[in-house]
């Protein structure tokens, strides 16, 4: 089964989360098979700062979910204010790992919890919504939806590589589900694609 989970940074601990990501990342290792998503959000006026960590993994049960979850370093270390964790069904036939990635373009993770009561008219527009996010297929490094452990739908997540900001608010107008008004809210963040292999020259995520 295939899990989100958002831990989100308390203030000021860059210097605590440094000092054990390579721990992190050993942590993270073991899960390779498994991963579909992993990296960073950060602070869109400064990348240097990171709020919080996603990974989505497909994991066997409940056990090994709270291991991956709470067992990981920096949540183990009480770096995070809030974790959340939910039920995912990725939407691509790829993972991030699969992803053709454009050099220098910025990815974005955009979280999308859904309205209460709203899983029946989602499952209406679904093919719309699917023939829509086709179009657009270039700029997924993944997307999916959130999911209740009774399979309710929760939300959408959408892990996109684009131009700019504004080119995520013009794929997000048209988007079937946000223009019926099926999203609670709507956040736009910085992300990228995390772990060793994606540490630029200067030693830093991009």
């Amino acid at each position: 089964m295939q899990y989100f989970a958002w831990g989100i940074n308390k203030p000021d601990v860059k210097d605590q989360r440094t000092a054990i990501i390579k721990t992190h990342w050993d942590f993270i290792a073991q899960y390779s098979d498994q991963l579909i998503v992993r990296g960073p959000v950060m602070r869109p006026d400064d990348f240097s700062v990171v709020t919080g960590s996603i990974h989505i993994a497909d994991l066997p049960d409940q056990a090994a979910l709270n291991r991956f979850v709470y067992d990981e370093p920096f949540a183990s270390a009480g770096l995070f204010e809030e974790i959340i964790v939910a039920r995912f069904e990725l939407e691509l036939g790829r993972t991030q790992f699969e992803f053709t990635s454009t050099p220098d373009s910025p990815r974005f993770f955009v979280y999308c919890p859904a309205q209460v009561g709203t899983t029946s008219k989602r499952d209406t527009l679904k093919p719309a919504h699917e023939t829509y996010c086709q179009k657009f297929d270039e700029h997924f490094v993944s997307r999916g939806s959130l999911l209740s452990d009774e399979g309710e739908w929760l939300g959408s997540l959408f892990f996109l590589e684009m131009p700019d900001r504004t080119a995520v608010d013009a794929f997000l107008k048209d988007e079937p589900y946000s223009q019926a008004d099926l999203f609670s809210d709507v956040q736009i963040h910085r992300w990228t694609m995390g772990g060793p292999e994606n540490l630029n020259a200067a030693g830093a995520l991009s």
